[in-house]
C-alpha cells in the first residue's frame, strides 16, 4: 500500500472513530426510531409491532445494566422526571372517549417514559453524550440514503421525498438532525473534514427534497445558536463551517433541478410568505386551543383536542401540533407550566455543557427537537426530546471543563 493509501485509511479510521458509539446506545437509537422504520414494507413480517419489539430489546439492556452494577449517576433526576410525569395525571381522570386517548395514554407512561428513562442508566461517562448522539446520526443517516435511494428509483414523478413509507415529516426530522451532527462535526479539529462535509450536504439535500420546512428551519436556527450562544469560542471551526456552508448552497443550487417538484413548490411557497393549507390548520389549532385553555385550569383530558377544538372537521387529525398548546389543553396549567420549566431548565443545563463535544451535540439535539415538537406532531411522536430533556440534566453531573 502507498504512503497516501495509508494516510486515507488512517484518516477514514480517526473519522469512524471519532463518530463511534456503543451497541447499548443503538438499542436506545432504535427504538427512538423505530416509528419511522415501521412503515416500511420490507419489515410487514415481523409477528409483533417494532416499537413494542425495541422497546423490549432496550428494557432488557437496561436490566442487564442493572444487574451488572450500572447504577444512577444523578439520583436526583428520576425523582423531577417523576414530578414531571406526575403533572400529566389531570388529563388522565378526563380520559375522552376514544381509541386515540387510551393509546396516548399508554404511550406516554410506557414507551415515552422509557426515553426518558433510558439515558440515566446508559450514559455513565461524558464521552458517552457524543456516542448517544452519533447512535441516533447513524440511523438518521439510513434514513437519509433510504429517502434518497427511494426518490431515484420512483423517477421524476415523485412529488415529495420521503422514506421507508415513514412520511416527510419523519425524514426531515433525520436528515435535519443528521446535518446538524456533520455540521458540529466541521466545527470540530476532526479529521477528513470533506467527508464531514459530504455527509451535510447529503443530508441538506435530502432534507430539502422532503420539502418538510420546520426541521429545515429548527436545524438552521440551532446551528446558528450553537455557535453563536455556546460556550467555545467559535475560531478557526467557526471559519471553516463558514466557508462549508458556502459551499453547500453551491451544491444545493446545483440540485435544485432535481429536487420533486411538490417539495420545491412548498419550501419557495413558504418562503414567499404563502401560507398553504397546512399551516392554517396547525394556526386554527394553536388559536382554538389557547382560546380553551383558559376555561380548563385542570385540563380537558388526554385526546381532549378532537373532542372540542378539531378546528377542521374530518381530518381525523387529533393534536394541536405544538406540544405546549397540547399539553396545557388537556392536563391543564400545572402540566403546561411543568413542561416549560423543563424545557428551558434542560436547555439551560445542555447550554452548560457547550464547552464539550458531547454537550454541544446534545444541546443541538435538545433545541432541534424542541423547535420541532411545536410545529408538528403530538407528546408521543416527540420520544426522542423527552430522550434528550433527561441527557441534558444527566449532562450536569459530569465535569463542565471545557475540551475541544
Amino acid at each position: 500500500m502507498t504512503g497516501g493509501g495509508a494516510g486515507q485509511f488512517g484518516g477514514l479510521t480517526a473519522w469512524l472513530r471519532a463518530f463511534s458509539t456503543r451497541p447499548r446506545f443503538l438499542a436506545l437509537a432504535a427504538f427512538l426510531f423505530a416509528g419511522d422504520l415501521k412503515a416500511d414494507p420490507r419489515l410487514a413480517w415481523l409477528p409483533v409491532d417494532l416499537t413494542l419489539l425495541t422497546g423490549a430489546l432496550l428494557s432488557a439492556v437496561l436490566v442487564l445494566r442493572w444487574a451488572r452494577g450500572a447504577r444512577l449517576r444523578s439520583p436526583g433526576l428520576p425523582a423531577l422526571l417523576g414530578v414531571w410525569y406526575l403533572s400529566f395525571l389531570p388529563g388522565l381522570f378526563q380520559l375522552a372517549p376514544s381509541d386515540y386517548a387510551l393509546q396516548k395514554v399508554a404511550t406516554i407512561f410506557t414507551f415515552t417514559l422509557l426515553s426518558s428513562l433510558a439515558p440515566l442508566f446508559l450514559v455513565e461517562a461524558p464521552a458517552d453524550l457524543a456516542r448517544l448522539v452519533h447512535a441516533l446520526a447513524y440511523f438518521c443517516l439510513a434514513i437519509t440514503l433510504g429517502g434518497l435511494l427511494g426518490g431515484a428509483q420512483a423517477g421524476p414523478e415523485v412529488q415529495r421525498l420521503q422514506a421507508f413509507g415513514a412520511g416527510t415529516i419523519s425524514l426531515g426530522r433525520a436528515t435535519g438532525l443528521l446535518f446538524l451532527c456533520a455540521a458540529a462535526a466541521l466545527g470540530e479539529d476532526l479529521p477528513l473534514p470533506a467527508l464531514s462535509f459530504g455527509v451535510m450536504t447529503l443530508a441538506g439535500v435530502a432534507a430539502l427534497f422532503s420539502g418538510s420546512r420546520g426541521p429545515i428551519l429548527a436545524a438552521l436556527g440551532v446551528l446558528v445558536l450553537l455557535f453563536g450562544l455556546g460556550r467555545r469560542p467559535v475560531r478557526r471551526g467557526g471559519m471553516r463551517l463558514l466557508g462549508a456552508g458556502l459551499l453547500f448552497l453551491g451544491v444545493l443550487g446545483a440540485a435544485l433541478p432535481l429536487a420533486p417538484r411538490g417539495s420545491l413548490l412548498r419550501v419557495e411557497r413558504f418562503l414567499g410568505g404563502q401560507v398553504g393549507s397546512s399551516e392554517t390548520y396547525r394556526l386554527n389549532a394553536l388559536h382554538d386551543s389557547w382560546n380553551l385553555v383558559g376555561e380548563a385550569p385542570w385540563g380537558l383530558g388526554w385526546g381532549g383536542f378532537a373532542v372540542h377544538v378539531d378546528p377542521e372537521r374530518g381530518l381525523g387529525r387529533q393534536y394541536p401540533h405544538n406540544l405546549l398548546a397540547e399539553v396545557t389543553l388537556e392536563s391543564g396549567w400545572l402540566c403546561g407550566g411543568a413542561t416549560l420549566l423543563v424545557l428551558v431548565a434542560a436547555a439551560v443545563a445542555a447550554w452548560s455543557r457547550t464547552g464539550q463535544a458531547g454537550g454541544r451535540l446534545v444541546f443541538a439535539g435538545l433545541l432541534f427537537f424542541a423547535f420541532n415538537a411545536m410545529v408538528s406532531g403530538d407528546l408521543n411522536d416527540n420520544r426522542p426530546l423527552f430522550m434528550f430533556v433527561s441527557t441534558a440534566f444527566l449532562a450536569t453531573a459530569f465535569p463542565s471543563g471545557s475540551t475541544p
